[in-house]
């Protein structure tokens, strides 16, 4: 099966942005998890920038959601950044947006 995204980690003065790139679907949603581990790894805050995205379902959503405990049962911070058009709605309606956004965020 193609895979239908990409990602890209930088590391900074203590954060991870993850640049998500594509379609997240089921098939992402493993290898996700361990791109989302290794970022947390790395720094003890993480964004996921979601700017790139054009499509999410469940199983990301799980993904981000078990990600997030996992960077709080460190000490880390694990926040999505820059949603869009569906991935936006998707997450809004969820309450996801709410859930992960970053501490000093208005979303």
């Amino acid at each position: 099966m193609e895979q239908t995204w990409q990602s890209e980690t930088a590391v900074s003065d203590g954060t991870a942005v993850v640049a998500l790139f594509g379609e997240l679907d089921i098939a992402a949603a493993s290898p996700l998890g361990d791109v989302l581990q290794a970022a947390i790894d790395r720094a003890p805050r993480v964004q996921v920038d979601l700017e790139r995205v054009s499509f999410i379902d469940s199983t990301v959503l799980n993904t981000f959601v078990n990600a997030h405990g996992r960077a709080t049962d460190t000490g880390a911070s694990l926040a999505l950044v820059n949603p869009t058009g569906h991935v936006r709605r998707v997450l809004s309606i969820t309450g996801i947006l709410q859930l992960l956004a970053e501490p000093d965020s208005d979303d």
